[in-house]
């Protein structure tokens, strides 16, 4: 998931668009019937404020273990620091990153916390979603516990 967009095809597929992040039902008779009807296979979709799917970015943007401002700000047309100024500056005196050509690079106890954080978000929302998509192929919404 480190590319900005793109579009899933097939059952359990996702798509990730600017402003919002679609899944396809996981069961292959619903999807099929779907498709077969012209309809779109979409079971859940997640729209996203601006503020959110720069979060979603940085998020998935952190497994190649820097963000690079440049390409930031050439996606959303806006400053990194700008946005995260304060927290980047955090991250900084923590010893979570280091900056270095206008990137911003994970160090190994970035990476650590990164990952074990990630890990939490995993379990608490991931696990959640496709514990539910595999038993309703269309839930109506998904609420996160």
């Amino acid at each position: 998931m480190t590319r900005d967009n793109f579009l899933g095809f097939g059952c359990s597929a996702t798509t990730l668009l600017d402003g919002q992040f679609k899944i396809n039902t996981f069961s292959i008779p619903e999807y099929t019937a779907r498709v077969d009807s012209g309809d779109i296979p979409t079971a859940l979709t997640l729209r996203f404020t601006r503020r959110q799917r720069m979060i979603y970015y940085l998020f998935w943007t952190a497994y190649t273990t820097q963000v690079d401002g440049t390409a930031f700000r050439q996606f959303f047309g806006a400053s990194l620091e700008r946005y995260y100024g304060l927290e980047l500056a955090l991250a900084r005196m923590l010893g979570l990153v280091r900056k270095q050509d206008g990137c911003y690079i994970l160090t190994s106890k970035g990476m650590y916390y990164f990952h074990y954080y990630e890990y939490d978000y995993t379990l608490s929302y991931i696990d959640q979603m496709w514990n539910r998509m595999g038993v309703q192929a269309f839930p109506g919404e998904l609420v996160i516990k």
